[in-house]
């Protein structure tokens, strides 16, 4: 085998595998969107959960909330960017990412439109803390956000000492979003869990994206150079 087509073929195994589970994503929103009989006990579930309603936690889904909304994360995007070239000195690992975390985000927008599925029914609700009329609801943005968002920050961190750390720290926020978008009554189960689900393939084609591309600027000597590897994964400077 050629080693010129190396990256090329690691990009088709891992392309291939993610663009495989964001279709089940998209095909599974299609269905749940028609399924009137999963959604109505779906929605059993969220009124069920309303019940359970306490002051403190109630603090904590509408912070969640707020901080993972479009203007907010747009501005923690835009410093966590500026971290990453303050620490490095290089271009390359603030464009890569933002590109992680900001095409798989645009991407649920897309899978919105596409599955059409409506919001829970927010009014039914006994306790209302969000009131969000109308709109779409698979796959949940705020949780593929804060997902793309620290997958974005795992990845940028690998080979630190650290990096065990911010796994961990990542998952539980991950999670707690998707609790809270459930907790809150605007999102229902299944939308979190395919949040989830496609943030990790989308995070990690796009993340593939990247390599290869990197990798035929390095040939080309663009001036781009490769990272050391760090973690069995190459990152750019």
């Amino acid at each position: 085998m050629s080693t010129d087509l190396r990256p090329l073929h690691r990009f088709a195994r891992t392309a291939l595998t993610a663009a495989g589970v964001i279709l089940a994503v998209i095909l599974t929103g299609f269905v749940l969107s028609g399924s009137a009989g999963w959604t109505a006990g779906e929605m059993d579930l969220l009124r069920l959960v309303n019940t359970t309603h306490t002051a403190p936690v109630d603090a904590v889904a509408l912070s969640i909330d707020w901080l993972f909304s479009p203007a907010v994360g747009a501005v923690l995007v835009l410093l966590a960017a500026g971290s990453v070239l303050l620490a490095t000195r290089r271009p390359g690992p603030a464009i890569r990412f933002v590109a992680v975390v900001m095409i798989p985000t645009l991407g649920a927008d897309v899978i919105k439109l596409l599955v059409h599925r409506a919001r829970p029914d927010i009014p039914s609700l006994p306790h209302i803390l969000l009131l969000e009329p109308g709109g779409l609801s698979f796959p949940s943005g705020h949780t593929s956000f804060a997902a793309c968002l620290l997958l974005g920050i795992i990845l940028v961190t690998s080979g630190r000492r650290w990096h065990p750390f911010v796994i961990g720290t990542s998952t539980v926020v991950v999670l707690a979003t998707a609790a809270s978008r459930v907790y809150l009554g605007v999102h229902y189960p299944s939308d979190v869990v395919a949040s989830i689900v496609y943030s990790l393939a989308a995070v990690a084609l796009v993340n593939a994206a990247w390599r290869l591309l990197l990798a035929h600027w390095s040939e080309r000597g663009s001036g781009l150079p490769a990272e050391p590897v760090r973690g069995g994964v190459r990152h750019a400077r």
